[in-house]
């Protein structure tokens, strides 16, 4: 068995709360007694009229079955609690352990806040050593096992008191965005994110498969060297001139299984590609259909709708889902009847091929001949670009996305960019003080925080719910696909938790969010995002006190590799390295190596140590102020104004004793024989390319093999010691199983701090 007793905070266990929250009740007066994990049979029993049954009202085009989710739910359990469980069809309830079956109550009770009937409610019962979660839907079945994990976790692994859950989701989109035509994602990065999101009951992943760097910031003259990316790759040789670097692409293939894995997780992948704006990666390709800035496109061109559409028939048959959301953001708006047609004529196109519906972006279109089709879904993402209220009242459906409260930019914020720069970690603080205002938390029915009163009724009609969205703006080499993660890591669970409950659920409590937090999401099963050893019997039978990882060499230089077999370890960690010369460490995710600067990074060529990443971008060491970087407003960001940083490669000279403390907010920074000397930095232009700045880099510790004049290594969970730069404590590991769980008391304490910066 896996889990581990949770030390200082074992006694606060019962305060936490699940997340999304869940109004319990008495049983219904033949219970008594709770329920024991390690008393149950390590079979999950399912009720057998029930195991075929699969959704038809959700979005997805392939949706599990019951069996399946009990499959997925059974692997969890192991995973989290240890043994081998396994699903057994049965025709009723048996006298001991986890039932799965229909809910039993009239599900037409169980509806969405707007009045519609859902397939995702769920009744979760315990008593009399039994559970017995029972679905309206399949995807309902899924959510409740969720809500039993999740309790299981906070009771330790132990028993859980009896009592009743009965609820239903209040909005049906509950979603994130992941910009991915500025960053290339890998298929397993993508998968690992569905599977974490929908551990918190998020039901849609907004995948934004093509964009370019924005051109509005003073690159017009040299688009054609603009970063641009269209991430899926065409199996028509006619259209593959839309894709730059085949390497960096999903094929059918790829993004079908996918769309399958986050399915089997109740999750819809809602893909997006994006016309007739941000698609540089069309105009490179035909500069012919390109206005005067080149990221847009000339709708007037006889060849650009079309284009345009042989895009779309190549994917729609990919797109395993109902609706697909085709951008249309952002374009000239003295073109406005020209878009206002594309717009419709796409929606009609799209729905006549496949029977899909269509989504754009909210934007401004001041047309007094068209309007969009109400057939059209607006996700609104800024006043000025659409209104909520106005949308509402014309009778559109709508989805919030409203940037004040949805919007990251990942690493940077936009300033001096207005209305409001975008924090580059979800900003939760908007999401629990709504409009600024203490304790109004938000749902998504709230869009404006300014002029307050404008809002939408609790459960309108037209609004489907609501997306945070995580954009790329600073390009490609200035985020890992971790740091990606690291962003929104916090966001998901509280905006699916919101747009679950709505207006009419249970609130997040406060008091017990940030404990909540850190427990749920360090177990959120089935990936491992925050990239922690499975196990580790040192650290655990030490508690918690002796390194992570230790290795010594035994016979002096080696110039094969060596097995450390230990891949990843994330931040917080404080990465220790004995070398009497030049050496090599490579992870999956990273490599550390002793090397000449690439020339296009400079040209003095200065030997130094390198982390790379998977995705081929290198980061030498930079000489930083230890005082620079802490900008509170800014965190990470260090000006270029600012002359105490020189950003030169950091020579290195052997023998060394090199000291590397990594965190997800100040980055990997590097003592050398105890001496401060920089970190892992990426140049970003900031403003309307005005503002010029480096900001950190958060990277991995690579611990797969070693080669090379190294004579020790040591892995420290957390940062801190001699040096240190005093945002981070040691901080145990939080991964599944027993590592994850062991000393939570100083895993929340880290995470508070790094939290609290991540709101300002």
């Amino acid at each position: 068995m896996r889990l581990q007793c949770l030390y200082a905070l074992v006694s606060a266990a019962a305060a936490l709360q699940p997340l999304p929250p869940v109004q319990w009740s008495k049983g219904n007066g033949s219970t008594s007694g709770g329920f024991s994990l390690k008393d149950a049979p390590r079979t999950i029993y399912l009720q057998r009229s029930f195991a075929n049954t699969s959704d038809t009202e959700g979005l997805t085009l392939i949706p599990p079955t019951a069996y399946e989710f009990a499959q997925t739910f059974g692997k969890d359990l192991s995973q989290l609690f240890g043994g081998n469980w396994s699903v057994q069809q049965i025709d009723s309830a048996p006298d001991a352990g986890i039932y799965l079956g229909n809910f039993q109550g009239d599900a037409s009770q169980l509806t969405y806040e707007n009045g519609v009937a859902t397939e995702e409610g769920y009744e979760l019962e315990v008593g009399n050593g039994s559970v017995f979660i029972g679905g309206t839907g399949a995807r309902g079945l899924f959510w409740g096992t969720r809500t039993l994990l999740q309790q299981l976790l906070i009771a330790n692994g132990e028993s859980i008191g009896s009592g009743r859950v009965v609820e239903a989701p209040a909005y049906a989109t509950r979603g994130y965005m992941l910009d991915a035509g500025r960053k290339w994602y890998t298929a397993d990065f993508l998968k690992d994110l569905c599977t974490y999101a929908s551990f918190f009951k998020m039901s849609e992943f907004h995948y934004h498969s093509s964009d370019n760097y924005p051109l509005n910031r003073g690159h017009n003259e040299t688009w054609n060297e603009v970063f641009s990316h269209f991430s899926l790759y065409p199996e028509d040789p006619e259209l593959q001139g839309i894709v730059q670097r085949p390497n960096e692409t999903l094929s059918r293939a790829e993004f079908e299984d996918f769309q399958k894995h986050c399915a089997q997780r109740g999750v819809t992948v809602i893909p997006e590609i994006e016309a007739p704006g941000h698609c540089l990666s069309i105009t490179k390709w035909k500069p012919e259909l390109a206005l005067a800035k080149k990221d847009l496109l000339n709708l007037l061109h006889p060849e650009a709708i079309p284009t345009v559409k042989a895009i779309w028939s190549e994917f729609l048959p990919w797109f395993q889902t109902k609706e697909v959301h085709i951008g249309a953001d952002e374009y000239d708006p003295t073109l406005a009847d020209v878009y206002i047609n594309f717009v419709n004529e796409m929606s009609d196109f799209v729905n006549s091929t496949s029977g899909k519906r269509v989504r754009i972006w909210g934007t401004n279109e001041p047309s007094e001949n068209y309007t969009i089709s109400k057939d059209v879904i607006i996700q609104h993402w800024q006043y000025g670009q659409s209104d909520p209220v106005q949308l509402q009242d014309d009778g559109y459906q709508l989805i919030n996305s409203e940037d004040w409260w949805a919007y990251m930019s990942l690493k940077n914020d936009h300033t001096p960019i207005l209305p409001a720069p975008y924090p580059q970690f979800f900003n939760n603080t908007r999401t629990l003080n709504f409009a600024n205002v203490e304790e109004w938390q938000w749902d998504p029915s709230l869009f404006n925080p300014v002029n307050t009163t404008e809002q939408l009724e609790p459960g309108a009609s037209g609004n489907k719910g609501a997306i945070l969205a995580a954009w790329s703006d600073s390009g490609p080499d200035a985020t890992t696909q971790l740091e990606g993660y690291y962003a929104m890591r916090n966001g998901i669970p509280l905006v699916a938790a919101r747009a679950w409950s709505g207006s009419r659920g249970v609130n997040v409590s406060t008091s017990e969010f940030e404990p909540s937090l850190e427990l749920l999401t360090a177990n959120a099963p089935g990936q491992n995002l925050d990239r922690r050893f499975e196990t580790s019997a040192q650290y655990e039978s030490a508690g918690g006190e002796s390194p992570l990882f230790t290795w010594t060499s035994t016979g002096g230089y080696s110039a094969t590799n060596v097995s450390l077999g230990k891949g990843s370890y994330g931040p917080p960690y404080t990465l220790s390295i004995a070398a009497s010369g030049p050496f090599s460490l490579l992870g999956p995710d990273t490599s550390l190596t002793i090397g000449t600067v690439p020339s296009n990074i400079s040209a003095n060529g200065t030997s130094t140590l390198v982390f790379s990443t998977a995705d081929g971008f290198p980061y030498p060491l930079r000489s930083t102020d230890e005082s620079d970087g802490h900008d509170p407003g800014h965190p990470g960001r260090i000006w270029t104004n600012l002359t105490s940083s020189t950003h030169h490669p950091v020579p290195i000279t052997f023998p060394a004793k090199i000291r590397i403390e990594t965190d997800v907010v100040n980055g990997s920074r590097v003592w050398v024989d105890d001496e401060f000397k920089g970190r892992y930095e990426v140049f970003v232009f900031g403003g309307r390319n005005t503002l010029f700045s480096w900001s950190q880099m958060a990277l991995v510790a690579p611990l797969q093999s070693a080669s090379g004049a190294l004579d020790s290594i040591v892995l420290e969970a957390g940062i801190g010691g001699s040096g240190g730069n005093g945002t981070g404590v040691d901080q145990p590991p939080s991964n599944s199983g027993a590592s994850r769980l062991a000393a939570l008391s100083t895993v929340v304490v880290g995470f508070v701090i790094i939290l609290s910066m991540a709101l300002l």
